[in-house]
């Protein structure tokens, strides 16, 4: 599913191809995929308007218009954004075709389906709606907020940072990165952490969402001592060269080190 910095990468590529243009026609090409409102309404709501400004919450993407009204997108496993010119070039799987009045078209796929595009009056009424912590690389998270979200928690460290209640935008992939940088292992309980553990997962959580966002988010192209290069079955650690073990934690396979991300000691239960 895409994490915060894949919606980063979203969100560069709609401020590139979308702001400030008026958008001429908006179609919805499957209703399943709208919430909210009925799709026609939709349509005829983004007809006529410009996007002016966008804004990203956790795995949220916003872009208001020159209305009362934003677009909201989430996009689930596989959805992503792509513009082309020529109506001969639509992408398999668009679900909502918005066309320029300057000429061009930008498309909302989704080919799993497991997204929705929608329009609302408010970003924060969503989400306080949808129960969403802070972002996480938000610049008003700092780590005396870190600290008091996740110091006292009894849950394990790996599912407490995907719970998009503490902290929005973190997954299963950038969770073990951030774990994997900071050495901790994924089944540590969140209040047995020190204060040193808690300001290097902070540091790290920061760090590895800001690389990933400023590399454009793809693995390959991560730091050559970043788990997510070498995570799947078999691989060696990029640090030590010790085989990458995996882990069920809260619900999620989780990918480590057993020799950089010491299991802690005392009761698993």
């Amino acid at each position: 599913m895409p994490e915060l910095p894949e919606v980063a990468s979203f969100e560069k590529y709609f401020e590139k191809y979308a702001i400030g243009r008026k958008i001429a026609s908006a179609q919805v090409k499957d209703s399943r995929i709208i919430r909210g409102l009925p799709a026609g309404r939709f349509e005829g709501e983004l007809s006529g308007r410009r996007f002016v400004s966008t804004r990203l919450h956790g795995k949220y993407l916003f872009a208001a218009t020159d209305g009362e009204r934003w677009l909201v997108m989430h996009f689930g496993m596989t959805g992503y954004l792509q513009y082309f010119e020529k109506p001969e070039d639509n992408p398999k799987y668009d679900r909502v075709l918005i066309g320029f009045q300057q000429g061009g078209y930008l498309s909302y796929v989704n080919p799993r389906m497991l997204g929705w595009i929608g329009l609302i009056e408010s970003p924060d009424e969503l989400i306080r709606q949808k129960g969403l912590g802070p972002s996480a690389q938000d610049s008003r998270f700092d780590y005396r907020e870190f600290r008091k979200i996740f110091s006292g928690r009894k849950e394990r460290i790996k599912p407490a940072l995907m719970n998009q209640g503490l902290a929005a935008g973190i997954g299963n992939i950038y969770s073990d990165e951030i774990l994997f940088q900071a050495r901790i292992h994924p089944m540590t309980r969140a209040n047995s952490l020190n204060e040193k553990e808690l300001k290097s997962i902070f540091h790290h959580l920061k760090k590895v969402l800001q690389t990933a966002i400023d590399r454009n988010t793809g693995t390959g192209s991560l730091p050559e001592q970043y788990l997510l290069r070498e995570r799947r079955k078999g691989a060696a650690c990029p640090v030590c060269g010790t085989r990458l073990e995996t882990a069920k934690i809260g619900g999620r396979t989780s990918y480590f080190c057993p020799n950089c991300q010491k299991e802690p000691t005392g009761p698993k239960a």
